[in-house]
């Protein structure tokens, strides 16, 4: 199973992508589990375990703020 967690505040593009991912899964025969979160607040609260299996997609700028996601996506996250 591939785990994909997305970030996108956009209703439409997280719509779009969330279909065009389950779409691919699909296509590969792989089980794909997507998770949507619109803020990153949402998804630190929602973090996995580290796996090879995860799968994270960010949109770089929420509600015009680069910031947070830029931290969000360092290992380990940075004090922001």
């Amino acid at each position: 199973m591939l785990n994909v967690f997305i970030l996108e505040d956009d209703p439409i593009q997280l719509h779009q992508m969330k279909n065009n991912i389950e779409k691919i899964g699909t296509n590969l025969d792989i089980k794909v589990d997507c998770k949507v979160f619109t803020n990153t607040d949402d998804l630190k609260k929602n973090l996995p375990q580290p796996s090879q299996s995860n799968v994270f997609i960010l949109d770089l700028e929420i509600n015009k703020n680069n910031t947070k996601q830029i931290a969000l996506s360092c290992t380990p996250p940075l004090k922001i």
